[in-house]
């Protein structure tokens, strides 16, 4: 491997609601040396105890984002069905943490999915009830959340170089995508990771299911979506892993 995970580095999933976060950390909880957390709000992602590697999911930017962190009086939009589904209340990620937080805490590792907006705006719209002003905003924040987090990585020397995952080539070639990603991150490759299917708390199922890739973007949302960001986006997915080029062995454990 080109690289050791160091054990003081907190992995962090990254991705917007409905886009794939699950199924990737749920793939990297199978692994034995990692510790993964599902959504904490919280900083228990330190506490983690047994001298496995931690990490923790969280989506952008209604659970993360760069500076803003949870405020007490957020709880009030929690009294109204209204106005938690209102493009205000989206505005505010419902972490006690930042990105900023995470990064004085520990060195990170940022792994960042992308899907493709069409399935992840439908999916908010119809399993969340929410407006799809509000889910396109969710999709365009992530994109370039992650692009921040590419232009900050030379700044800061907590943040590592984010990894990119496309969740259509994850589904489609599993097992590429995560002995690739096991290689940036400096983790031995181990089988079990490709039960995260079956280990998926939210969602479960037997296998990864490519019927779930999306091949284009369609015209259906494209007012709601900027092309700047849409380019971006495009630009991220050329950058995602596995590079078609690479055939770089991977060890695995036994």
């Amino acid at each position: 491997m080109s690289n050791t995970l160091d054990p003081n580095t907190t992995l962090l999933v990254l991705g917007t609601s409905r886009g794939g976060t699950t199924l990737i950390t749920a793939a990297l909880g199978a692994h034995p040396a990692v510790a993964m957390l599902d959504e904490e709000f919280g900083d228990a992602v330190f506490h983690v105890t047994g001298g496995k590697f931690r990490g923790n999911k969280l989506c952008v930017p209604n659970q993360l984002e760069w500076d803003k962190h949870h405020q007490w009086w957020h709880e009030l939009f929690a009294f109204s069905g209204y106005l938690r589904k209102s493009m205000l209340y989206n505005l505010m990620p419902c972490g006690s943490l930042s990105m900023t937080d995470y990064l004085k805490r520990s060195p990170v590792q940022p792994i960042c999915i992308l899907r493709n907006p069409d399935s992840v705006i439908s999916s908010i719209v119809k399993r969340e009830r929410r407006k799809t002003k509000v889910a396109a905003y969710r999709w365009s924040r992530c994109v370039n959340f992650f692009q921040q987090l590419l232009d900050e990585h030379p700044k800061q020397e907590n943040l590592k170089k984010p990894i990119i995952i496309n969740f259509e080539k994850l589904v489609a070639s599993p097992e590429a995508t995560l002995k690739k990603l096991c290689l940036e991150i400096g983790l031995e490759y181990h089988p079990q990771m490709l039960e995260a299917p079956e280990r998926n708390t939210r969602y479960g199922g037997k296998t990864f299911d490519a019927s779930k890739a999306a091949d284009s973007i369609s015209d259906k949302y494209a007012s709601f979506l900027s092309d700047k960001t849409l380019t971006l986006y495009e630009s991220l997915i050329a950058a995602s892993i596995p590079a078609e080029t690479d055939n770089n062995p991977v060890k695995a454990c036994p």
